[in-house]
């Protein structure tokens, strides 16, 4: 499917009434049925109740704890903030819908599995941040930079903690063994590279680029990280579900 149209110069406000019905549809679209930051949603509630319990539960000390806080805290904070677009589009935000992604359905088992996790699966929330910076809905452009810091925060600290783990040869080995998993899961998060989405996105610009282009910059991008810790990444084809 191809989309010329080239982005809007306008930019919509909320309650705008000259908004398009197809580009406020798309905001609801992305924001309540792909986009999982919605505390109006109790599947998001669930992920977030997870992540909070393996950081407390497996963080090796008090810093670690802290800096775990500090992320569930942002993440309550964006789902908040993403409630609030919704209700704005005349979106009802209290909807149980099904994460689909399925990296946050992933088991988070010990302290390793949750390092890869911020590092890997929260990067991905970067690129949405990212994308949303001069959005054409005004209420968007405005939340962008803050969600944008937070998620560097986020991968960071999943970074951060990787380090540590790497300082011995039992960390190292456990963290390559484990990068299996989630890398393809990592990538598989900006969806199909054939979706019939994307362009529509991008052609309202409520995204910037395609889903395979942010998947190229997010693996150019990680896999020096990676390397930094001394450990190899894995073919980027492998187990994959969605290409």
């Amino acid at each position: 499917m191809e989309v010329q149209a080239p982005s809007p110069t306008l930019v919509y406000k909320r309650d705008d009434p000259n908004m398009p019905q197809e580009f406020r549809d798309m905001l609801v679209k992305l924001l309540l049925e792909e986009h999982l930051e919605n505390n109006g949603n109790a599947e998001y509630r669930k992920i977030l109740a997870n992540i909070a319990d393996a950081g407390l539960r497996y963080a090796p000390h008090s810093r670690a704890m802290e800096i775990e806080a500090e992320i569930v805290r942002q993440e309550v904070a964006h789902g908040k903030i993403c409630a609030e677009i919704l209700e704005g589009l005349g979106a009802d935000p209290y909807q149980d819908k099904p994460i689909k992604q399925y990296a946050f359905h992933i088991p988070l088992e010990d302290w390793i599995d949750l390092a890869w996790f911020h590092a890997l699966i929260d990067r991905v929330g970067l690129y949405v941040g990212v994308e949303w910076v001069g959005s054409p809905y005004e209420p968007l452009a405005e939340a962008a930079p803050q969600l944008e810091t937070d998620e560097i925060f986020h991968t960071k600290s999943g970074f951060l903690h990787l380090r540590e783990i790497c300082g011995t040869p039992e960390g190292k080995v456990a963290a390559q063994e484990r990068l299996a998993k989630w890398w393809p899961a990592a990538l598989d998060m900006f969806g199909r590279s054939g979706s019939k989405n994307s362009p529509v996105y991008v052609k309202w610009g409520i995204k910037q680029h395609g889903n395979e282009e942010l998947r190229q910059k997010y693996i150019a991008e990680a896999v020096p990280e990676i390397h930094r810790l001394g450990l190899e990444v894995p073919d980027n084809y492998a187990n994959r579900r969605f290409l």
